[in-house]
């Protein structure tokens, strides 16, 4: 932002809070309820809005989402076929619906406003965007070689607007082809196998996006060689996740290098698949064939033709590297930090003594929802202690600082109408149909403003709005369970 946007931006931030502040000075009193934003509306947002609501009842919170729908990786990031890890949302609905939270979306924290804007308006800012981005797989790789993050392939399954995989010239997606790899073996690299290895019949009640999933996956692939660098033991897969892969009916399963000293429940399932069909399926078998390779090492990815070659090293047998020819790489070794050019993922400047961090943004990318909960409630209360002690003193304006710098806002009864229009446009077999064009989603959601029939819920928080005005920014998932 320029100097002078920026000038402009905080005289209009002081005409609209001085009315405000001055009504908010009389709350410094002991008791006061705080003003707080939370940025991002996954999991840990809408757990941390909750806890926050219990802690200070009747205090007006604030969840910004840059996206105009609410709840981040359960909607784009957890496996289309999960269903009943996605169904936490009903308890967060009524966060937005029965409680005192509001939900500002289609509102980019970084560009929309800027977090120095927010900070100085609200008393407690919490960040929670997780970490958007597939980390990269560090070894040689040649141009052109096809390298798909698992995280970008799962928000495409799942109907994220933005999609950043291959595209052929008539605009289709390219087929991921009948040979892949999958590097890693935690639970989002068991996700990629699953929904890569199962016919469409088996998504009944998913809201996998089955105009994508024919493209990317025109017929189920021959093989899939999934790569762990370490032993079993290591493996970051949780158990009943690789019960669900292994009693699939449409695959074989063989083991490498899972080692005589490994135990436990996981070895024990895995043991009877050890070395087993070895030898590649022919390309009329209609079972897909899944290799999963322990302390297997990727050295390099290069191409041979419209091949894709993974190079990869091992400590046991008599070659010290082998070559797996594949159609396509997929990498789940983790997640990261957004681009730097991202403006609105956070960088050390968001700090300041109101400024906290939750979720996957706070303690790198461990953990599934359970642990996001834990690690809410423990922030809440680390906010508390600071409230408290008087370390963190309150009385700020809040929303009604911010709200008339904002345009576009979609309300939570603006994106239920686009929740609406999702599970009435389903296809048979499926939950809902997404929208996953975001000009689209912003129509569906001001229609009943434009036809002048907004709902009791849309008039209890009013938000400003600009009519057309459609932004291009499109932020990725930003937190994953898996």
């Amino acid at each position: 932002m320029t100097d002078e946007k920026h000038s402009s931006t905080t005289q209009r931030l002081d005409e609209a809070s001085s009315g405000a502040l001055l009504e908010a000075s009389s709350t410094q009193s002991v008791g006061a309820k705080p003003t707080i934003a939370v940025v991002g509306s996954g999991p840990s947002g809408c757990y941390i809005s909750s806890f926050l609501e219990k802690k200070w009842p009747g205090s007006e919170i604030a969840v910004f989402e840059s996206m105009p729908t609410p709840y981040g990786l359960v909607r784009y990031g957890i496996a289309a076929d999960h269903q009943g890890t996605k169904n936490v949302t009903r308890q967060f609905d009524r966060l937005f619906t029965k409680g005192n939270v509001r939900f500002v979306g289609n509102v980019c924290v970084g560009t929309d406003i800027e977090f120095s804007t927010l900070a100085e308006a609200f008393d407690i800012v919490v960040l929670a965007t997780g970490l958007p981005e597939d980390r990269p797989l560090d070894v040689p790789t040649q141009a052109g070689a096809r390298v798909i993050g698992a995280g970008t392939l799962l928000r495409a399954l799942n109907g994220y607007p933005t999609r950043t995989i291959p595209c052929d010239p008539d605009g289709r997606y390219t087929p991921l082809g009948q040979q892949l790899a999958v590097v890693g073996m935690g639970n989002v690299a068991l996700d990629v196998v699953r929904l890569m290895s199962k016919d469409p019949h088996e998504f009944e009640g998913s809201d996998i996006d089955d105009e994508l999933l024919a493209q990317l996956r025109p017929n189920r692939p021959n093989s899939i060689d999934v790569i762990s660098r370490s032993g079993l033991a290591l493996a970051k897969f949780d158990y009943a996740m690789l019960r669900e892969l292994l009693s699939l009916p449409n695959i074989d399963v063989t083991v490498i290098g899972l080692g005589d000293n490994a135990t436990g429940p996981a070895a024990e399932l895995l043991r009877t698949h050890v070395d087993t069909a070895e030898d590649p399926p022919s390309t009329d078998q209609v079972r897909t064939h899944v290799r999963l390779h322990f302390q297997l090492s990727p050295e390099s990815i290069t191409t041979s033709g419209d091949r894709t070659i993974l190079r990869v090293s091992t400590p046991y047998g008599s070659d010290a590297t082998t070559d797996l020819v594949v159609d396509t790489v997929i990498t789940a070794i983790g997640f990261t930090h957004g681009d730097q050019q991202d403006l609105s993922s956070p960088t050390g400047d968001w700090s300041g003594d109101n400024v906290y961090r939750v979720g996957w943004l706070s303690r790198g990318p461990h953990g599934a929802i359970p642990e996001n909960r834990k690690d809410a409630m423990q922030v809440v209360e680390r906010i508390a202690d600071d409230v408290i002690s008087g370390r963190l003193k309150i009385g700020k304006a809040g929303y009604a600082v911010v709200g008339p710098l904002l345009r576009s806002v979609v309300s939570f009864a603006d994106w239920q109408r686009i929740e609406a229009l999702e599970q009435q446009e389903a296809l048979p077999g499926r939950c809902r149909r997404k929208v996953t064009d975001r000009e689209r989603m912003l129509s569906i959601a001001t229609s009943a403003i434009s036809s002048g029939t907004a709902s009791e819920s849309d008039t209890d928080m009013p938000v400003t709005r600009t009519a057309g005005a459609v932004r291009t920014h499109q932020q990725p998932t930003r937190e994953s369970d898996q």
